[in-house]
């Protein structure tokens, strides 16, 4: 799609090797491919095999509100691996995710239940975050398709702020009611709110072409409106989508460094990814518009004014 599981992994691997965060993913998508991306398939694999999957963990029939040690079980962490001379090591990053298996079960026991009652346990992944609040600096939690409505609302409902990837071009422009509406019913009867913290535009063609200025400028004129977070600036963005798929190889699990990973630092891709990742941080201590649906449902009526 936009690209949500890339950019939880890049965010992941540079907080974490780059900015000696400490960072958890919660990976929502049963696709599980951030999660895969940073831990492995293998691992992945036997720790579903032992049960250690977060439906499973947020089944409130079979823990209650999970402890601290509790949740720490069903954690997952890449190996840490050691540093030498100035070479940037992979950090350690810490998963909690699902099987396909298991969220199948979990979205179905949700829907069976009456529907004014299924508002009751969109914080059960909350919940389970908050005996690690002191353990993380950073959680960043990767969100499935649009097609998992209930799983964005809990994903949401544990969120303080939403990082918003989208593509330039005409489709992925007129299909931004989609997330912005999620926010917006996740904050419904409830005192939780969310804080916008960036639009990124992601996997994008050259900057000379008509497809990236045209969607750039719509963007902006749209989150200059209020109808989504504020744009990222320009050496952030995602521009080289060869690189980014060579770094979430299936083998991109095992590789040691930073460099390894994703090229040199030099190059365009490796410097907007640190670009992002400090651009990131330093917009977590501001604050910005939140984001107005009426304002996005003028932007998709004038869409095509917008585009010619």
């Amino acid at each position: 799609g936009v690209g949500k599981s890339a950019v939880t992994v890049f965010l992941a691997d540079f907080l974490a090797s780059l900015y000696d965060k400490r960072v958890l993913v919660v990976d929502l998508d049963p696709q599980n491919n951030a999660a895969g991306g940073l831990v492995g398939g293998e691992m992945l694999e036997n720790a579903f095999k032992d049960q250690r999957s977060l439906p499973r963990l947020m089944d409130p029939a079979t823990h209650g509100t999970p402890d601290k040690a509790t949740v720490e079980a069903f954690l997952l962490q890449r190996p840490e691996l050691k540093a030498r001379g100035k070479t940037k090591f992979l950090a350690p990053v810490s998963v909690l995710a699902g099987s396909r298996a298991d969220w199948d079960l979990w979205t179905d026991w949700l829907a069976a239940l009456p529907k004014e009652s299924q508002p009751n346990y969109f914080d059960l992944l909350a919940d389970c975050l908050k005996p690690l609040q002191q353990d993380f600096d950073i959680c960043l939690i990767d969100f499935p398709g649009s097609q998992s409505r209930t799983l964005a609302k809990i994903g949401m409902r544990a969120a303080g702020w939403w990082l918003l990837p989208d593509k330039p071009d005409w489709f992925s422009s007129g299909d931004l009611d989609v997330p912005v509406g999620v926010v917006h019913e996740a904050q419904k009867n409830s005192p939780h709110r969310i804080r916008p913290l960036g639009t990124l535009l992601n996997i994008c063609p050259n900057r000379g072409s008509t497809s990236y200025r045209k969607a750039r400028s719509s963007l902006q004129r749209l989150s200059e409106d209020g109808g989504i977070p504020p744009l990222f600036s320009k050496s952030s963005e995602i521009l080289h989508r060869p690189e980014a798929l060579n770094a979430l190889d299936k083998n991109s699990s095992d590789a040691r460094t930073l460099v390894k990973r994703y090229g040199s630092t030099t190059s365009p891709f490796y410097t907007g990814l640190r670009n992002l990742t400090k651009e990131a941080l330093e917009r977590l201590d501001e604050e910005h518009k939140a984001p107005s649906l009426s304002v996005l449902a003028k932007f998709r009526r004038n869409l095509a004014d917008y585009w010619r």
